[in-house]
C-alpha cells in the first residue's frame, strides 16, 4: 500500500474473503480530515494506521463528488459521490467495539475501503458517462492484471 502511494487496502483486494481493512492518511497533506470518537473530537493522526473488521457505515445526506483512485486500477481516477461525513462501527485489532465519526478525507477512505468489502468498486460508483469514457482504461488494466494472473 505504502509503496504504490495508497492509503487503503482492504481484505479482498490481497486476495483475503474477510471484513477487514486499514486506512493511512499520515502522508497526505492537502486534504483535510476530521475525526471523532465517543462524539469528541481527536487527533486523526494519532489513530493511524486505522485497522478495523467487520464495519458498519452509517452515511450523512450531504455529499460532494471529489476524484478517486484505488490501488486496484493503477493510474486510473475519476469523481465519485461519497458522503461528507460517516460514522463507522466496527472492531478494532483487539476485538473491541468502537465507533467513529469522520470527515474530510477519512470519511471518503474509509466510504471508499468499506466498498471493497461490500464487492463494490470505485468505478461502480461513477456517473454513467464518466464510467462510459473510462471504459477503454479500464479494459486495458484489466487485460494486464489477468495475463500477470496467468504468468504466476
Amino acid at each position: 500500500m505504502r509503496e504504490a502511494d495508497g492509503i487503503g487496502l482492504a481484505a479482498p483486494q490481497v486476495g483475503l474473503s474477510i471484513q477487514f481493512a486499514v486506512v493511512d492518511l499520515r502522508r497526505v497533506e492537502k486534504r483535510p480530515s476530521t475525526m471523532e470518537i465517543s462524539g469528541k473530537p481527536v487527533d486523526w493522526r494519532v489513530h493511524m494506521p486505522l485497522f478495523f473488521c467487520n464495519p458498519v457505515l452509517t452515511l450523512t445526506r450531504k455529499r460532494d463528488e471529489e476524484d478517486e483512485g484505488c490501488l486496484s486500477f493503477p493510474g486510473l481516477h475519476g469523481p465519485v459521490r461519497r458522503s461528507l461525513r460517516i460514522q463507522m462501527d466496527y472492531l478494532d485489532l483487539q476485538g473491541r467495539p468502537m465507533t467513529l465519526t469522520a470527515g474530510g478525507l477519512l470519511a471518503r477512505a474509509l466510504q471508499h475501503e468499506v466498498d471493497h468489502l461490500l464487492g463494490v468498486l470505485f468505478i461502480d460508483r461513477m456517473a454513467p458517462d464518466i464510467r462510459r469514457s473510462i471504459a477503454p482504461a479500464i479494459e486495458e488494466i484489466l487485460q494486464i492484471q489477468s495475463s500477470q494472473k496467468g504468468a504466476r
